[in-house]
């Protein structure tokens, strides 16, 4: 058929009609498993501004299997590359100029990414072959295609709206950054006790995200602030129970487990953006030191401290502080945001320079300041993280599991004491934001 491509003069046609990109669309062995769990079956391409698209087969029942080299050399014909998930795009080809359209269509839209269901025979098999990890295999390859073509034709408006976010500071931050911050933490995996980990868990179909002995996390970016969530086959990976046997069940693939967890993150980020930086070990007994007007604060006050900040960062500062010189900064930025995205229509984030514009739903200024306050702890996060890694590149320790203030590290005695505290300096910033750190055999911490 005409649209399936095997032969050399095939694939060397397509790579004559790069000169205008194209969207490309991995068909895996099985859509429900976790990307680290499958392989490429088969790889849509359809040039822009070219009528047709295309299926090159790569392991295929029906197809003259094209080598997964010959299909990368396809792809660096076309010089940019528009995907639906340039995440899970990476674990199938790592290709240079990818742009992902879930990313364009989340920082304008604000809004998940939605493709049209496939065509009814692929559902049939589904329906009957769900758990089978090469199901995509056997299904026809027409039908394949008949899938993509149908993905193409919805995101086609797209293009355009790409054009301007990826002119915006905030792009190459997400897109490149974010991306390759995710898709690295996602690599190792976590370590379980298999059978225990699924009575307590319960996912959905086991065999999606576990491989033996470990299971598979997976970051989506795509939200209004970008803060990341993180679950996959119905286990959420953000919100692990603290009580039960839940946490016994994951254990360290090195020596031990090392958390390192932010003291009063959106404190401490909120009181810098108003230029009255918190010093000190421990921001809430700072803060409780101004509530109850004393040096020595009770555990009973710190605790009480701690609700009254909570209440002042994501509600309304009371009338008994608002005399404080940090919260009538705050009270003052929170005014000052509202009124300049009222008059401007956008504010930016002051680190990915992410934009929140007026196209956002019912807001008002606590609701925008708490926005502004999820997109920099996850903008500062990323590119703190991204450091880590690199940092722990030549090293044996990982990092497992991110948690908005807290990361997880497995961590390998081999790299010495010295690994943990390059660590904490990254985090921290020289201590400019503090982290306590925990170390434990499994997830009990």
């Amino acid at each position: 058929m005409f649209y399936i491509v095997e032969s050399k003069s095939q694939l060397d046609y397509i790579c004559a009609l790069g000169r205008n990109g194209c969207y490309v669309e991995v068909i895996s062995g099985n859509d429900n498993f976790h990307p680290k769990l499958t392989f490429t079956v088969a790889l849509y391409i359809r040039p822009l501004q070219h009528k047709e698209g295309y299926i090159i087969p790569v392991n295929h029942t029906e197809g003259l299997n094209v080598g997964v080299e010959k299909v990368e050399s396809i792809l660096n014909c076309f010089d940019t590359k528009y995907v639906v998930n340039k995440k899970e795009f990476l674990y199938h080809f790592k290709t240079k100029g990818l742009i992902d359209l879930a990313l364009v269509y989340s920082l304008k839209n604000y809004e998940t990414l939605s493709l049209p269901n496939p065509p009814a025979a692929i559902n049939w098999y589904y329906n009957k072959h769900r758990s089978n990890p090469e199901l995509n295999k056997i299904i026809p390859i027409s039908k394949l295609f008949e899938k993509c073509e149908r993905n193409y034709r919805s995101i086609e408006d797209l293009f355009e709206q790409a054009e301007e976010i990826v002119s915006q500071q905030a792009w190459k931050f997400y897109n490149d950054v974010a991306t390759a911050v995710y898709y690295t933490m996602e690599q190792p995996g976590l370590k379980i006790k298999t059978e225990e980990f699924i009575e307590l868990f319960k996912p959905n179909t086991p065999e999606y995200s576990i491989d033996g002995d470990k299971v598979y996390t997976s970051y989506n970016p795509y939200n209004i602030t970008s803060r990341p969530t993180n679950a996959f086959n119905s286990v959420n990976f953000a919100a692990i129970p603290k009580k039960g046997n839940h946490r016994e069940t994951i254990t360290p693939v090195n020596d031990y487990f090392v958390e390192f967890d932010f003291d009063g993150y959106h404190i401490r980020l909120l009181s810098e953006l108003v230029g009255e930086p918190i010093t000190g070990l421990s921001a809430h007994t700072e803060l409780a030191k101004m509530y109850f007007e004393k040096e020595d604060i009770t555990e009973e006050e710190y605790n009480q401290g701690k609700q009254i900040t909570f209440q002042i960062v994501y509600g309304k500062i009371p009338e008994e502080y608002s005399h404080v010189e940090l919260f009538k900064k705050i009270d003052d930025y929170i005014k000052t945001l509202w009124k300049t995205y009222k008059s401007q229509g956008f504010i930016e984030d002051p680190i990915s320079k992410r934009r929140l514009t007026s196209d956002l739903k019912e807001m008002h200024p606590q609701k925008l300041m708490n926005y502004m306050m999820q997109s920099l702890e996850t903008s500062r996060n990323i590119r703190i993280l991204y450091k880590v890694l690199r940092y722990l590149q030549d090293k044996h320790t990982s990092v497992t599991l991110y948690t908005y203030d807290a990361i997880l590290f497995d961590f390998d005695k081999r790299d010495g004491k010295q690994t943990l505290e390059d660590i904490q300096k990254i985090l921290s910033e020289d201590n400019k934001y503090p982290v306590k750190f925990k170390a434990s055999k499994n997830l009990v911490l």
